[in-house]
């Protein structure tokens, strides 16, 4: 994973000017902070790739345009309430002078009643249009509150997306961070175990070589599938390079880690790839490591990483684990 690069102030000036022109704002303070802010939020551009770019505005803009809608209709439905609190507050005084009136007896019972009810009758259509509103702001927000979930749920699909590789449909590097620390968080808060398998296919450059590179595609997906059906759905399986995945187990350790390589072992061992009627071998080199007490998981995969070098210089189908 390529690591966060700053980006100099003048260039999200730059950048913050352009999408205001994008959008017909004026670059008043007020507008040019709020898209000051958004840039920074979203981070450097050169950290991401385009599409993360790309959605990234598309949920910024969409949120804009619905704050602006929630700001018009709260504005309508405040103007409405204070409408008709006035209307309401106005026909009460007028009703209390009636009253006094007729008290003093300055009113026959006969005009008396009828302009009560003229007031009373002003008050209830002031309700009924304070709750007309109210009604038709309350469907307004509604729908914004559900155009809101569609954007997260279109996020987090995009989001899925992204950090599934397209070939063999594991995990990929693009989210990886993002897993990792959520890993490490959850082994702290929990019995602290977490245990890392850096696998890497061997010969899988003699396949390509010799079968061609769509063969070598078969056998990676071949292999995922294998990985898929033995892991628990608690584990993730993330395809690091060509033919190199990591298995993150969570509440496992070293006993366990080995166990379930082992397992993948016996599997892919079992389960070739037959391609034209011929069978090709899987093996893998593997190197584990478990989470140290105050050990980053960056550290974590360091040391799974060295116990996979150790094993693929001493030979094709090792393990190597780092105590």
């Amino acid at each position: 994973m390529s690591s966060s690069v700053p980006v100099n102030p003048v260039e999200i000036a730059r950048i913050a000017l352009k999408r205001l022109a994008e959008r017909g704002l004026a670059p008043t303070p007020e507008n040019y902070s709020q898209f000051y802010n958004a840039i920074v939020t979203i981070k450097s551009p050169d950290s991401k790739s385009p599409d993360e770019i790309q959605i990234a505005w598309e949920v910024l803009y969409k949120i804009d345009d619905l704050i602006e809608e929630a700001n018009v209709a709260t504005a309508k439905l405040l103007g409405a309430l204070e409408g008709g609190g006035a209307d309401i507050a106005a026909s009460l005084g007028a009703l209390h002078s009636v009253r006094r009136a007729h008290s003093e007896k300055r009113q026959s019972p006969d005009e008396a009643h009828s302009a009560l009810e003229d007031l009373l009758n002003q008050i209830i259509q002031s309700t009924h249009n304070v709750h007309a509103t109210v009604s038709t702001s309350h469907c307004d927000l509604q729908m914004i509150r559900n155009s809101i979930q569609n954007i997260e749920e279109d996020l987090s699909f995009s989001r899925k997306l992204m950090e599934q590789d397209a070939l063999t449909g594991a995990l990929n590097r693009q989210g990886l961070d993002h897993l990792l620390l959520r890993e490490v968080k959850h082994a702290r808060r929990g019995n602290g175990r977490l245990s890392a398998v850096l696998m890497q296919l061997d010969d899988f450059t003699q396949v390509t070589d010799r079968l061609g590179h769509a063969v070598g595609d078969q056998l990676l997906v071949h292999v995922t599938n294998l990985a898929k059906a033995v892991l628990r759905d608690s584990d993730l399986l993330v395809r690091q390079g060509v033919e190199e995945f990591l298995v993150l187990l969570p509440e496992t350790d070293l006993s366990g880690a080995r166990y379930v390589v082992d397992r993948l072992k016996l599997v892919t061992g079992n389960t070739p790839l037959i391609h034209k009627n011929q069978r090709i071998e899987i093996r893998f080199s593997a190197g584990m490591a478990a989470l140290k007490e105050d050990e980053n998981g960056r550290a974590l995969l360091l040391r799974a990483e060295e116990a996979l070098y150790r094993a693929k210089h001493s030979g094709r189908g090792k393990i190597e684990a780092d105590q």
